[in-house]
């Protein structure tokens, strides 16, 4: 017969209860096929469905099939194929097939070089019984099928293993290690000379084998090529086998665990680089705050002393130029913040109409400076109370706004407020700032809002950091927002953007004022002392001047470190602290600690509010735990500073 055919079931009693395992016996000659069927019928070791084929072309074609069989057991002789050639073919087309091999009584080595070559196990016609042949079936299955299961750990854990055997060079392998390497699983025994060939896929191994030999065990980590070309990570270890005869290697794919190590150390670095950064803009932002915070308040107080027109107009160019550098230095910080994403907003009442008022009022010395026309529109549909972030609205309008005026030498700077959509409790604002300057040429205005992108005209270029309009589309799409610009050279520009925004009330917000800190109005007359705890000589006497100016009843004690402020806190006592964070000797922050944490009521209660140049100190609250109830930033708007020493001052 040239195709398989299914033989009648066989097992014994102690089998009945065990899954039928199918095998295929390659046999052309039918009484040693039917003495297969019988011995199979007397066991008790295994309960099997025999399926026949007569040639070693229809073993073939019935292993193509769909059906698996758990073994094969296949005569060497057969009318196609004769000897070990017939188990070559085998393992070719189907390597990881359990094969069990027939010989005759003279062929004992070929069964043994079958072994060698990837065959479970062999039997020799005319020298088993029934239960050999049952035990031989059942232990190459059960020997199977551990394997498989060893295969698929090794598989899902990237692992594979190797044995070299020192005295014939044989070399054998699992799946895994194949795979890793690129190559096709292959049980055949490989040569020594093919494992040691340079720039094959195991020569890796030879370096291995050669410190094994010498060190009784190698590890390493490697970098290897597979057979395409790819070059993947891989751990090795080997050890030699006690007997001394052989050694035992396992080999692990750790790309992806180089992958990820790589992944991890970039993000560290990264972080360290954000971190430098961040700690450099700040001692930055510090040192440059400090020396204008003198220039700044100085020039107020001169300001507000008598003088010619000429002097008053050095002195408001000092004023103006310094507002403008102090204006890149938060524009600096501003871009690092909204980078990290780390900003907060806050929703709170406020009146639209006063925010739109005191733009106004900000922006009106520039608009007469250069005699431009400014309007501002505000639809009536438009809710007047909305709650938002006020600080970051109005800090969007001042870019905006500012912008236009800046790039308008001539003509109109136009805005206008309408409602998008509105529902019960939301309203969509939409925002429209339009100017008639040199407006921005199509191919620059995809790239108008990146960070440090400035506009050029001809020979002119403006000043500036080129971060306003950066930092406005940040702060528009945080709140998730739109924006947007409309352009074109020579007829001006206009950006728009449009924010949902909560719907207020004018009694939230009456609410809302009288929740501030300290719940009191503050009259100027009130007589307090205030400790000033300051190591910066010209910084003291600016904050000294301004606030003896605007208190007629206040009396300035100063501390040049926090040492000497504990000390005068023992004897004297205060109404409120103004603390500067850096100082020699002992720091604001320490200084605060120990006044909250050692000095006794009320001292250890009173208003520490910080008044330093470092920026980020509102960020995450880094005030309150310092153990600070406020802060001014360097350098101070006089009026800001009034308004935090009312907010804590109680009558």
């Amino acid at each position: 017969m040239n195709n398989p055919r299914e033989l009648a079931s066989a097992g014994g009693k102690a089998a009945f209860f065990e899954p039928v395992k199918k095998v295929l016996l390659i046999e052309d000659n039918p009484a040693d096929a039917r003495w297969v069927e019988l011995l199979l019928a007397e066991t008790d070791l295994i309960n099997c469905k025999v399926i026949r084929a007569e040639t070693l072309s229809a073993g073939l074609s019935a292993l193509e099939s769909d059906e698996r069989f758990d073994a094969i057991l296949c005569d060497l002789t057969l009318p196609d194929s004769r000897g070990f050639e017939t188990l070559e073919k085998l393992l070719a087309r189907f390597p990881d097939q359990n094969v069990i091999v027939q010989t005759g009584l003279s062929d004992k080595e070929i069964g043994l070089q079958a072994i060698r070559a990837g065959a479970q196990d062999f039997l020799v016609k005319g020298g088993y019984d029934a239960d050999q042949l049952g035990k031989t079936l059942r232990y190459a299955i059960e020997r199977r099928s551990v394997l498989e299961r060893l295969e698929e750990t090794q598989r899902l854990a990237h692992i594979g293993h190797w044995e070299f055997n020192l005295q014939n060079g044989e070399f054998t392998a699992s799946n895994e290690m194949f795979r890793i390497l690129g190559l096709q699983p292959d049980r055949r025994i490989l040569s020594a000379e093919n494992l040691t060939a340079p720039g094959g896929s195991l020569h890796f191994l030879k370096e291995i084998h050669d410190e094994t030999m010498e060190k009784g065990r190698a590890s390493r980590d490697l970098e290897v090529l597979t057979i395409s070309g790819k070059p993947i990570f891989i751990s090795v270890k080997c050890s030699r086998e006690p007997d001394g005869a052989s050694l035992y290697g396992i080999l692990q794919d750790i790309t992806q665990r180089k992958q990820a190590d790589e992944l991890r150390r970039q993000h560290e670095i990264s972080q360290q680089a954000a971190a430098m950064k961040e700690q450099f803009i700040a001692s930055v932002s510090h040192e440059m705050r400090t020396p204008m915070n003198a220039i700044l308040g100085m020039s107020n107080l001169v300001l507000q002393s008598p003088l010619n027109e000429e002097q008053r107009s050095y002195i408001g160019s000092v004023k103006q130029s310094s507002e403008i550098l102090l204006g890149i230095v938060n524009d600096i910080l501003e871009i690092s913040t909204l980078k990290n994403g780390s900003i907060e907003f806050e929703e709170k009442p406020f009146d639209l109409h006063e925010l739109l008022a005191n733009l106004v009022n900000v922006m009106s010395y520039k608009i007469n400076e250069k005699r431009l026309e400014f309007n501002l529109e505000i639809e009536q549909d438009v809710p007047r109370f909305i709650a938002g972030d006020k600080l970051r609205l109005n800090q969007i309008l001042y870019n905006l706004v500012g912008n236009a005026i800046k790039f308008t030498d001539s003509g109109h700077v136009r805005v206008y407020v309408f409602l998008n959509e509105k529902n019960a409790e939301h309203a969509v604002l939409q925002f429209d700032v339009e100017d008639s300057g040199i407006g921005i040429p199509k191919d620059q205005l995809d790239a108008i809002f990146e960070s440090f992108t400035r506009v050029r005209h001809k020979h002119r270029l403006f000043e500036g950091t080129g971060l306003g309009l950066s930092i406005a589309r940040s702060l528009v799409q945080q709140q998730n927002g739109k924006i947007g610009v409309e352009s074109e050279v020579g007829k001006g520009s206009k950006f728009y953007f449009s924010l949902n925004l909560r719907i207020s009330s004018e009694q939230e917000l009456d609410n809302s004022r009288k929740m501030k800190p300290g719940g009191l109005v503050f009259d100027k007359e009130t007589s307090f002392n205030l400790l000033l705890v300051e190591d910066h000589k010209i910084n003291q006497l600016v904050a000294r001047k301004t606030l003896e100016k605007q208190f007629a009843n206040i009396k300035v004690t100063i501390a040049e470190n926090g040492k000497e402020a504990i000390e005068l806190l023992e004897n004297q006592p205060f109404d409120l602290i103004l603390m500067d964070l850096q100082m020699p000797v002992m720091d604001g922050m320490e200084t605060t600690k120990f006044i909250r944490e050692q000095m006794p009521e009320p001292i250890s209660k009173l208003p520490i509010l910080a008044m330093t140049a470092h920026a980020h100190i509102s960020k995450d609250n880094q005030f309150r735990e310092m153990g600070m109830d406020d802060y001014v930033l360097k350098p101070f708007e006089p009026e800001q500073l009034f308004e935090k020493i009312g907010q804590w001052i109680k009558k």
